[in-house]
């Protein structure tokens, strides 16, 4: 029975320095001064001016050259189209034309199938709606993917980026003032939110908000407008 006493009090012991060691080492990491943080956001709607689509055709025949022939026909029909509804040769990359083998009808019979992969910008977007809809009746494109956004987003994502660090420190400057302080100089700022309230400060950055979409059957008319968002994280030295 004394034996098992003392075993488990050196447990004990090696659990409380194990704790008192870890807890150590996080105050360690924390700021040495007061401090206080704050997130701002900033949103802005805007129409767009300019669209992305993304797109593969095909072909597939028991003859590669047949399965080739085809695919060549139909990428010159989609950029005959493309060239009619004003897009320009610059806006066009057609590129990672694949070729494999598959089987057909489950018997033991194969064919060659090719692929070839679009990415096209879409400047004059007066042009989408039919643009889209010719494209969506041929036969043999697939994994029609459109996406929209601003020619000018850069800038707008730069004013958004300001309004929302003066946001954060307006919310900080009210937490100060709540409590009898002064808010101090900016020492971290992260565009998402910080894992933790210590050093090494932790960024997990949040994406873009998403603007694509998946065209379907009837609806190819452009959105009247896209939300732009930007959000910062920041921590104030206290005064």
């Amino acid at each position: 029975m004394i034996v098992r006493c003392k075993r488990l009090i050196a447990s004990t012991l090696a659990l409380c320095a194990a704790l008192g060691a870890a807890l150590s080492a996080e105050a360690a990491e924390m700021p040495a001064h007061p401090f206080v943080t704050a997130s701002g956001r900033s949103e802005l709607w805007m129409r767009p001016d300019i669209a992305e689509l993304k797109f593969e055709a095909g072909a597939q025949n028991a003859s590669a050259e047949i399965a080739a022939n085809e695919l060549l026909s139909l990428s010159e029909n989609i950029m005959r189209l493309l060239a009619e509804h004003g897009v320009g040769a610059e806006d066009i990359t057609a590129y990672e034309v694949s070729k494999k083998i598959v089987a057909v009808n489950n018997s033991p019979d194969a064919a060659y199938s090719l692929s070839r992969y679009f990415n096209v910008r879409v400047r004059d977007l007066q042009q989408w709606p039919d643009l889209l809809e010719q494209l969506m009746k041929m036969d043999h494109v697939d994994s029609v993917n459109s996406s929209f956004d601003r020619t000018d987003g850069d800038d707008i994502n730069k004013q958004l980026m300001a309004a929302a660090a003066e946001d954060a420190r307006k919310k900080g400057t009210l937490m100060a003032q709540a409590f009898g302080r002064k808010l101090g100089p900016v020492i971290a700022i992260a565009r998402g939110p910080m894992d933790k309230i210590s050093a090494p400060f932790i960024e997990q950055e949040r994406g873009r908000e998403p603007r694509s979409t998946r065209p379907q059957p009837g609806k190819y008319e452009v959105p009247q407008s896209l939300p732009y968002t930007q959000t910062v994280n920041a921590i104030f030295m206290l005064k």
